[in-house]
């Protein structure tokens, strides 16, 4: 019998992924055994009594994605058909406005003078970080492999790790000029990825958001750069954020609550008394 750990294997050897998809990739397949309906569901089963829905909802697509790629290559010979569905409550997506992002970006410069080990400059950091996340709307592992290589002048090309899409992006004037402080000093040609690991990244966004009052992670940056994105040009998101399945940035990344905003309403029926 085929087993989900094998077919893993040669999934990921035939990408270009980020060592965090493939060790989630690696992870999930090693959960799971046979490449079986009965198999499979049960494992469902058994991991939604320990997780969240959203979680278990996560690692069936995973599960489904290799079933379908073993089928394709003539591994197995049964399609995956019959896998329980999960269904979840899914929160409104929030993302930051516009307003907010200022405040972000302004409250970096008291941080100037803060040097991190590397060298580099907490409140450079923390701004590039910001304006870059924020205007290309790549995710956070493409976004720390970046380098001097994929920045022509104002113009940002790369290819996504998760996808193999090409995509390209203008940067604004400020944001060009936060990318060169940072490569000014990088020691290996990273924009972002040579100041600090990303797990401290992350801490030290966290914290700096927490000084701003501001909710959310670092991961608000590419939702929020979709959602207003889709403010001004309606329909659009789905190209920034780089998505092959329509639907996907409606349902997950744009902030509704924003759009509704800029959008006609319907006329009031009662006045204020």
């Amino acid at each position: 019998m085929n087993g989900f750990s094998s077919v893993a294997k040669q999934y990921l050897a035939e990408r270009s992924v980020s060592k965090t998809y493939s060790a989630n990739v690696t992870r999930i397949a090693g959960r799971c055994r046979d490449m079986t309906t009965s198999e499979v569901n049960g494992h469902l089963r058994a991991r939604m009594a320990v997780v969240a829905a959203s979680t278990a909802s996560s690692e069936r697509s995973i599960l489904l994605t290799l079933w379908k790629f073993a089928y394709e290559r003539g591994i197995v010979e049964a399609p995956p058909r019959g896998v329980m569905r999960i269904r979840h409550a899914k929160s409104p997506t929030k993302a930051w406005t516009i307003e907010q992002l200022q405040l972000a970006i302004q409250k970096t410069y008291a941080k100037d003078s803060h040097r991190l080990r590397s060298g580099a400059s907490l409140g450079v950091f923390l701004r590039c970080w910001i304006l870059f996340g924020y205007e290309c709307g790549a995710r956070m592992g493409d976004i720390f492999s970046m380098t001097k290589d994929n920045v022509d002048g104002e113009i940002l090309r790369w290819t996504q790790s998760k996808t193999g899409d090409p995509l390209s992006k203008v940067l604004s004037q400020p944001c060009v000029e936060a990318v060169q402080s940072m490569l000014a000093s990088s020691l290996d040609g990273t924009i972002l990825g040579w100041a600090c690991h990303k797990r401290q990244a992350m801490r030290l966004m966290k914290s700096h958001l927490k000084s701003c009052g501001l909710p959310g992670t670092s991961k608000w940056l590419r939702r929020s750069g979709a959602t207003h994105i889709e403010i001004d040009s309606p329909g659009k998101a789905q190209l920034h954020l780089g998505h092959r399945t329509v639907g996907l940035a409606a349902t997950n990344y744009i902030d509704w609550g924003q759009v509704r905003r800029m959008m006609p309403r319907t006329p009031q029926l009662l006045g204020s008394s």
